[in-house]
């Protein structure tokens, strides 16, 4: 059973559109939004276990230089 979770993303000043090019590069990522509020891209990933949502977050989102903070909201049902 696969596992869905959405990443709110906030990114520095003017480094949106580039974070999302980064995004788009991963095949976990299957959907991409860019939002208005405190945070400016949701991200909807899907991974096989916990420890591969550990793994995209930890090795590769938040290794994006751009990227200021990060929330992962994983789905429960």
């Amino acid at each position: 059973m696969a596992i869905r979770a959405y990443i709110l993303i906030n990114t520095q000043i003017g480094q949106t559109q580039k974070v999302v090019e980064e995004l788009k590069k991963l095949p976990e990522v299957k959907k991409i939004d860019i939002i208005m509020g405190p945070y400016d891209i949701i991200v909807e990933v899907e991974v096989s276990t916990y420890e591969d949502l550990s793994h995209i977050l930890l090795n590769q989102i938040q290794n994006i230089s751009a990227i200021n903070h990060t929330m992962t909201c994983p789905v429960v049902e």
